[in-house]
């Protein structure tokens, strides 16, 4: 069991220069499928924002946005390492993305979640079931 983590510890950074390896394990220590370290690297290159949360050289939280800039952005990835969740640094991160997008001022941001997320992002202000939008997907093969 992990000890308990200050969030005085945690050191946010918007920086899309992270070693791919490290993303790579974060995205495998939640139990999402591996994916190869030069597509991690053109994904964050290919981000309107990235942020990460790190203590000291670890990296133990992810999220990045995609979008226009302008109209929209929709979060992706968002990502803590499992030894860290449930100590606020999900939304220590999150809301720091958040305020971060807030100075552009986009007017829409979207993500995707697990339904058993739900609370999590509802907690920050997303909404589920709204009528004015549908969240749409389609996967090519």
């Amino acid at each position: 069991m992990q000890k308990k983590t200050c969030l005085k510890e945690i050191q946010i950074k918007y920086d899309k220069n992270i070693p791919p390896e490290f993303i790579q394990q974060l995205y495998i220590s939640v139990g999402w499928q591996q994916r190869e370290c030069c597509e991690i690297k053109r994904s964050l290159e290919g981000s309107f924002l990235v942020a990460s949360a790190w203590i000291g050289e670890r990296l133990i939280g992810l999220a990045r946005a995609t979008g226009d800039g302008v109209f929209s952005v929709t979060i992706w990835d968002f990502s803590i390492l499992p030894t860290y969740q449930k100590q606020g640094i999900g939304k220590l991160l999150l809301n720091s993305m958040l305020t971060k997008l807030n100075d552009y001022d986009i007017p829409l941001i979207t993500l995707y979640s697990e339904l058993d997320k739900k609370n999590f992002y509802s907690k920050l202000g997303f909404e589920c079931g709204s009528k004015k939008i549908i969240g749409m997907y389609k996967y090519n093969k």
